[in-house]
This record gives C-alpha cells, structure tokens and sequence, in this order.
C-alpha cells in the first residue's frame, strides 16, 4: 500500500506514481480512499442473466469490473438454438440457472414474457452476441464438461468410449479457439457425474493446448478423494487447475502444498457468504428419473406423487445417488468422511422460491418447518411440494448462524491460504428487472462483505491481501494477461473505495424479502467509482449506463 495517483489514456493505465504537472481531461480525487484494480469474479453464473441486464448492475455496484462464467459444467454456448429446452432440463440441478433461463426464455410457470431470443449455437456466435449489445464489464467464458458431454451422448450413465472421446475433443477444440478461457466440469450432478477422471484428462489436454484454465465443481466439495482426482487430472495433462468453491481440510490442503511444491499450478476459490441459493429437485433425483428428464417436468412430477415410487426413492434410488455423487467412476468408491448422511438436511433447506399462490405461505421456512405446518414428515411434505409446483421449488442451503449475520467460520479459516480468489457464484441481478424476484446477496455484496467483514472488522486479512485475492489471484487463475494489477500497460480497470465505510448490506433475509416485494437496498455502500477499461461505470452509487466492457476472447481483447 502507498500514496500514488493513477494515469489514464485510451483505456489503459500511462502511469501509476507521481503525476504532478500532467493534465488531464477529468480528475477523480481519491484522497483518503484506496485506489485498487478492479475486482475480478472468476466464478460467476451471469451466462443468461448479463442478457437481460448488460449493464452489470450488481457486480459494477461492488467493484467488479471482469467476470468469468460459464462455470460448474454448463455453460449458454455450445447450445442447440433449435432445441435449447433440453439444456434447459439438463441444467436445472441449479436453482438460480433455471430461474434465469426460464425467465430469458418465458418458460412456465414464471410469467415474465420472453426475454431473449436464442440466436447464437457455438461459443463464437454467443461471444458475438455479448459484443454487439455492450456490456458494462469485462466478460469471459469457459465452455462446459456437462454440455459437451451432453450433445455428444445424451444423458447415458456409461463411460466414454473413443468415438465419443473424439467427438468431445472437437467441440472442445472448436470452443476454444472461437474464445473460451478453459473447461468447467459439475461432477457432482449429471452427466458429469458419469465421465471418468481419463475423459476428463483427455479434454483437459485439449484445453492445455490453449494455455487454459480447468475449473471443476468437484464431486464433493470436501472428500478428499475428490480433490485426489482433480490433483490427478491436473498432473496427467498439465493444466492450469482452479478448484470450484472447494472447502479444504489440512489433509486436503496438505495434498495441493505437495501438488504446487512439485510445480503444479492448482488454486482454488471460495465463497464468502455461509450459505449458497442453489437447491432444486434435479440433484437430488435418482439417474433411473434423470435420464427422463427431457421429456419434462410433467412426466417426473408424476412420478413423484405415486406412493410406491416415493417409498422406493426414500428407500434406494436417494441413499445410492448420494453415494454416486461423491464416488468415482472405475474406482474404489469412498465413504462420506463427515459420516453417511443419507438423509437431506432438511432443518438447513429454506424455501426461496414457488409459483403457486398456495404455497406462498411456506416462503422462508426451512422443510423441517414446512413438514411441522402440514403436519407430515419432511420427505412428504417435500414431495407435495415439488408436485404441486410442477417442479419449479428453489431453496437455501444454508450452513450460518443468522440469516442476517453473513459471518461464515469456515471462509475466515480458508480464506488465510496465499493462493485462493475470491468468488461470488451468484449472476448479474438487478432490481430493475426480472432478476428482483429471486434475489441472491451473493451477486449484491461478496467483495464488500469480504472487506468489511474479514478486513475492517475481524482483521482476518490485510487490505492488501484481501485485494490480492479479488484481483492479481483470480487474473492468474483465469490466465489473464493485462488486468488484475494497477501497472503501466495494463487496461484501466479500477476500484476505489472508502476503507473506513466500505459495507455490505445484501444478506439471506433482506433479500428473500425483496423477492417477495418489500423492498430493501441491498447495493453495498463505500465503493465509490468502478471504472472498466478507463470509463466510469458507477459513479457515488450511480450507474452511469455506460457499456466499455471488453468481450475477452482466451487473451484476446475485442472491444464492444
């Protein structure tokens, strides 16, 4: 940290130090605030929603000037314009991926009207489309595992053979040359969870060729055996490895030390809230339902309201799903080290979002309370619910103390390890548009919740490290070249913030209850200028409505 001031001409920084007697056609005085890059969210999931909001509301209001999408196996290209509602089914092991898709696409039960029209297939035709509206930040992509693997075998339980194996490899191979920064996988939901560590490696050798980056969401996010593949994968095809909102323990941690000391480049990022709005019907759905799910919600819904099937799932197909979740193909299968949890954690799964008028009434409750209310047990009343509604229930998985109070134990403790980014994995919202009626603090407040919180308050991390963590890590993990540090030469993305207010104030209550029309401000406060690519996007908590986002192209700039 020291005094400076920064020079800007045509979009990228001309001098960083003492700059007395130079003119210039605006001057910011930042006196008393800190001057930053740009906050970097190398895992986000705006891959619909920056079609509807491209301005970038909720990230350029925190300071994040770049984004990268794309991530946890799925991605919005390649897609299969024609039939785009298959991915739409496939996708749905997420809630907010289906929230955002369905909105876009005006796919019942949410009455939003259609949003966008899908005109774009490939990776290029999608970057293309991003170019041509403007965007208020920079934005990248990673081509996903789960959507290759898809259009090439459909959602088949088997290994790859090599005619599959080939046909992988070209669209990998077509990605990323039309722009993709690397590969994501979601292991832990279908069909990811069906490909084996060797076709894993085989497409990663694909993205090693492109100097890119493979980001996993890995079977389990703290097993050991999980990271042990990933480690694996990188070592036999030398790519540069992200670990997806990983929580590792010493042995876990002690295995990527060992992985880095041997000259691995293996990062990770975290999540700062303790709580993540992702729940839905379809990760918990035995593979016998899964492979049905193209042929729509009506069909598994109807299945779910026969008693004896219910009993069955109860029974069989859920216990044996959560042990394939976390075990890998072709190898020995590994218990779940915080004991077999072969029941869902009810009292943590809080109700977000339903459709129906009916069940309005069980918005914020957890499935424990809702079992409670109807007088059934949780199971019941979560198959009820998820029949009633057609499918379409979204929840909180939530592992805090309040749901005011954002102070997550286990990010403070991981958020010490010098190579770990900082991530949001919430999408581009706004409250201007479609995006208020399911409103996650994650894409409102992560990087001033990390400042005041870890910095301001706790001390958990200087100033300095905690935007290490938001910027030069993130920029590495990702493989950007010329952003994520404030040097001569590199693109005028720029943060400034108040150190002594800089504040969250987007959480899991507040929010819930501007999804349902109480309305809240929920923007950060004490981030004062965001500026890409040497253009103010938010001035003193105004969006300018400026668009000098760069479309980022695997290292190649283009502007829009």
């Amino acid at each position: 940290m020291f005094k400076a001031s920064v020079g800007i001409t045509d979009g990228k920084i001309s001098e960083v130090g003492d700059v007395a007697g130079c003119t210039a056609e605006k001057v910011i005085d930042a006196r008393h605030r800190f001057v930053t890059p740009g906050f970097i969210d190398c895992h986000s999931h705006s891959d619909w929603s920056v079609l509807v909001h491209p301005t970038g509301d909720s990230k350029i209001m925190q300071g994040v000037t770049t984004e990268l999408n794309g991530l946890c196996g799925y991605a919005a290209a390649p897609i299969d314009r024609d039939e785009w509602w298959k991915l739409l089914y496939v996708r749905m092991t997420v809630g907010w991926s289906m929230h955002y898709a369905v909105a876009a696409y005006n796919w019942g039960p949410l009455p939003y009207g259609r949003q966008v029209e899908v005109d774009w297939s490939t990776m290029g035709e999608y970057l293309d489309r991003i170019e041509g509206m403007g965007v208020g930040l920079n934005y990248a992509m990673l081509f996903g595992h789960g959507a290759v693997r898809y259009y090439v075998m459909g959602l088949e339980a088997r290994r790859a053979d090599e005619d599959d194996l080939d046909r992988m490899r070209e669209m990998a191979e077509q990605c990323m040359v039309e722009g993709a920064f690397g590969m994501s996988v979601g292991l832990s939901g279908c069909p990811g969870c069906w490909a084996d560590t060797g076709e894993l490696v085989e497409l990663c050798k694909v993205v090693k060729r492109h100097d890119g980056v493979y980001m996993p969401h890995m079977r389990s996010s703290y097993l050991t055996s999980s990271v042990s593949e990933n480690l694996e994968i990188a070592e036999k095809s030398g790519v540069r490895t992200c670990l997806s909102h990983t929580r590792l323990n010493e042995e876990s941690r002690r295995m990527v030390d060992d992985a880095r000391a041997k000259g691995l480049d293996v990062t990770f990022d975290i999540i700062p809230y303790p709580g993540s709005i992702a729940g839905n019907i379809v990760y918990m759905l035995p593979h016998w339902l899964t492979r049905k799910r193209d042929e729509g919600f009506d069909w598994i819904t109807k299945q779910l309201a026969d008693p004896e099937i219910r009993e069955k799932f109860i029974k069989v197909d859920y216990p044996k799903w959560r042990r394939v979740q976390v075990s890998v193909p072709g190898k020995p299968q590994e218990r779940l080290e915080t004991g077999e949890r072969l029941e869902p954690d009810w009292k943590g799964m809080q109700v977000q979002k339903v459709s129906t008028a009916k069940n309005q009434k069980y918005i914020g409750h957890t499935f424990q309370e809702v079992a409670e209310m109807r007088g059934v047990d949780p199971w019941t009343a979560w198959f009820d619910m998820i029949v009633e509604e057609k499918g379409y229930v979204r929840w909180l998985n939530f592992r805090g103390e309040s749901y005011e109070d954002m102070y997550s134990r286990q990010f403070e403790e991981l958020a010490k390890i010098p190579y770990v980014s900082i991530e949001s994995d919430g999408p581009i919202e706004s409250p201007r548009g479609v995006t208020v009626t399911s409103v996650d603090p994650r894409s409102y407040g992560t990087f001033p919740l990390v400042l005041s919180e870890y910095v301001r308050k706790r001390k958990t991390l200087s100033w300095e490290d905690a935007v290490m963590k938001m910027t030069s890590n993130p920029a590495h993990a990702i493989g950007l070249k010329d952003r994520g540090l404030l040097k001569e030469g590199y693109w005028a993305d720029v943060t400034i913030f108040d150190p002594e207010t800089v504040e969250h104030r987007a959480n899991f209550k507040n929010c819930l209850e501007v999804s349902q029309g109480i309305n809240h401000d929920i923007y950060p406060v004490g981030v004062e200028y965001t500026i890409v690519n040497g253009v103010t996007v938010m001035k003193k908590g105004k969006i300018t409505g400026e668009r000098p986002g760069h479309v980022l192209r695997n290292n190649k700039k283009r502007k829009c």
